[in-house]
């Protein structure tokens, strides 16, 4: 097993996930290794915390967590691997380990865009993201997100429908994604990007690890675009690591009557740049990715024929047209559970997420997939990106 790998994973099992010292050590001794060999280590000011963890974390525990990792086909990153990015070198607290599935792409070659975003998006501002990520991903970009609900998952899908790379990051283990996130999904990001997580697996997610992760999303970029974004919200956090890390701050225009909308204007007020497609994003790194074409300019608000096509939820038009369209096919006469039955009255021809269904029906998680999975078989709903469901 590898000797150095095996220092890198006690390095940040010891200084805990998102801590700088083990990036710190290694620029000081040159390893690990070197580190824990020299005497300052009986000597290094360790937290209580650290210290305890020192106790516990051995060699041994160390081979045992990458034997876990191993198992199930993970991949390792270390800061001494050619392959770790050097976007991700240059911030103030490089991950330790990075455990991945997938091909991490040449990040440090060709733009790598993060997109971030409301989890309860607006219709509007879940197309306009996919359409961008789709202009980027055909142009050659590289789609950085967190493949959650709402504008994350457009952006992937965005980059899908494009046949693009993007990677996703993750806030847990990522033997623990099973359920948690559309499948069709992540299998689509890994036919040429990566899924990634700082987090060790087993390690389950904590409110406090989407902090951790957003230093990475934005880390592994040039510039993040926010789409759309409450004020108080991680994707603010985002946004300010962006700040403090140097990368370019994009923003979609929007409505000022959405209550997504007051993070985003306070974004500009700040100075970040107002976008309107790929173009506009791309020809700020010219110079930067000299042998990169930047695409001819397409607005977003020029392409509603492209949006209909879009796998994210549609604008409303094509809603109506679609429900027009249904209306003059005969109805499905697939016998359906009670429970199915009941799951038809809290759907409408607008998409609706898994959250808000969850809130109005009162079923857990794994009974609205239950019965959504029931009615898509009995062609009844319509299941659309960042798992949002709609009566078809």
């Amino acid at each position: 097993m590898n000797e150095t790998l095996i220092d890198w994973v006690w390095a940040q099992q010891v200084f805990g996930y998102g801590s700088s010292k083990p990036m710190e050590l290694y620029r000081q001794y040159g390893s690990i290794r070197k580190f824990l060999e020299s005497p300052d280590f009986a000597r290094y000011p360790f937290e209580e915390s650290e210290k305890v963890r020192v106790e516990h974390m051995t060699a041994e525990k160390c081979r045992e967590l990458i034997a876990k990792a191993e198992k199930v086909g993970m991949k390792f990153l270390t800061p001494d691997s050619p392959e770790y990015p050097i976007c991700l070198k240059e911030i103030s607290n490089p991950p330790a380990v990075l455990y991945y599935y997938g091909t991490i792409p040449p990040v440090d070659r060709v733009p790598s865009i993060a997109v971030v975003g409301s989890r309860k998006c607006s219709e509007g501002g879940a197309v306009s993201t996919s359409l961008i990520t789709n202009q980027l991903a055909k142009a050659g970009a590289v789609v950085v997100s967190g493949a959650a609900i709402g504008i994350d998952s457009a952006a992937h899908e965005g980059v899908l429908s494009a046949g693009g790379k993007s990677v996703a990051f993750f806030p847990c283990g990522l033997d623990l994604l099973k359920g948690k996130y559309p499948r069709r999904m992540l299998y689509g990001i890994l036919r040429k990007g990566a899924l990634v997580s700082e987090f060790a697996p087993g390690v389950d997610v904590q409110k406090w690890h989407y902090r951790v992760r957003n230093r990475l999303i934005s880390g592994m970029s040039c510039g993040v675009l926010v789409a759309e974004a409450e004020f108080k919200s991680g994707t603010m956090l985002t946004a300010r690591h962006a700040v403090e890390q140097s990368r370019d701050v994009y923003t979609l225009m929007v409505s000022s009557w959405q209550g997504n909308s007051e993070g985003i204007l306070h974004l500009l007020w700040d100075g970040a740049k107002p976008i309107s497609c790929a173009a506009d994003i791309l020809v700020e790194y010219q110079q930067r990715f000299p042998g990169f074409g930047v695409p001819k300019r397409q607005p977003i608000s020029y392409l509603k024929e492209t949006a209909r096509d879009m796998n994210p939820p549609v604008p409303q038009k094509a809603l109506l047209k679609k429900q027009a369209d249904s209306a003059k096919k005969p109805k499905p006469t697939v016998p359906l559970s009670p429970n199915a039955e009941k799951m038809l009255g809290y759907l409408s021809a607008s998409p609706i997420s898994l959250e808000e269904l969850a809130d109005k029906s009162g079923m857990s998680t794994a009974e609205i997939f239950r019965y959504t999975t029931e009615l898509e078989l009995a062609q009844r709903v319509q299941t659309y990106s960042g798992r949002r469901y709609a009566l078809k």
